[in-house]
């Protein structure tokens, strides 16, 4: 779990994960030089359970705490690794069945899960839904981020880091089609076991156009680099949705980027 400044919402992400089914695990925390309350926060957590282990990077790392769990990652010990931000919460039984698929499915290297959405309050808004078996997985991601970032386990087994910085943002987007490239099996278990918190500090609601160029440069690479042949429908609301981002001013594009998730069901 990576965080900067997470004070806020913190306690409920570390506690979603101390109040899992299965207990055999450690809570790696990861704070990339937060200024905010959040050392004080995570000594107090890591004093009532001995399962937090607590890293600190003294300056902020940047992409989006992709850095940093490339960090974090190279000290976990466990056969499995867990992503969760820190303003998001995970069902009880999220670390068990995704175990527990993992372990009963050997030739699948990650899976992810369907989210909720909360808002500020933690309250339920909707759901966010993707793509179940690997194929379908593979044909969805030009068109979107097909997995759920926060959601996913994966085997500790890379022999590199899972995320690959090679663009200003979402190189996580970037990294999980690689690693589909190079043969690595995925599956979206269709529970919701991970609630995401989309509120207004959420780093994807900033610099909204710039983002969306980093977004159609990663599509680009999947076709360049890897001869990736998305759907022409999907292309055509990539299009389409570009066309939307470029006309309104950077003040209305978070509802412009609502509408467009609306309009490719992501």
């Amino acid at each position: 779990m990576p965080v900067y400044n997470g004070e806020r919402f913190l306690a409920e992400a570390i506690e979603s994960i101390l109040a899992q089914e299965y207990t055999n695990f450690e809570l790696l925390i990861l704070d990339n030089g937060s200024t905010d309350g959040t050392p004080d926060l995570l000594s107090h957590f890591a004093r009532l359970d001995s399962r937090i282990r607590l890293l600190h990077e003294p300056n902020p790392l940047g992409y989006g705490g992709e850095v940093a769990s490339n960090i974090a990652t190279k000290q976990a010990k466990g056969k499995f690794i867990a992503k969760l931000d820190s303003d998001d919460i995970a069902t009880p039984d999220r670390l068990a069945k995704q175990a527990g698929y993992l372990m009963d499915h050997p030739d699948v290297f990650l899976v992810g899960s369907q989210l909720t959405l909360i808002n500020e309050r933690g309250q339920v808004t909707g759901t966010r839904l993707y793509p179940l078996t690997h194929e379908e997985i593979y044909n969805e991601f030009y068109l979107r981020f097909p997995i759920a970032n926060p959601a996913i386990m994966y085997r500790n087994d890379l022999s590199e880091d899972l995320y690959q910085i090679r663009f200003p943002h979402f190189n996580d987007y970037y990294s999980l089609f690689r690693l589909l490239q190079e043969g690595y099996r995925v599956y979206n278990l269709p529970e919701t076991l991970t609630a995401y918190r989309v509120h207004t500090t959420n780093t994807v609601f900033t610099n909204l156009r710039t983002k969306w160029r980093s977004n159609v440069a990663i599509k680009k690479a999947f076709v360049h680099e890897f001869g990736y042949s998305p759907p022409w429908i999907h292309q055509l609301k990539i299009v389409a949705i570009t066309w939307v981002i470029n006309l309104f001013p950077e003040p209305m594009l978070i509802k412009s980027m609502n509408k467009a998730r609306q309009l490719i069901n992501a």
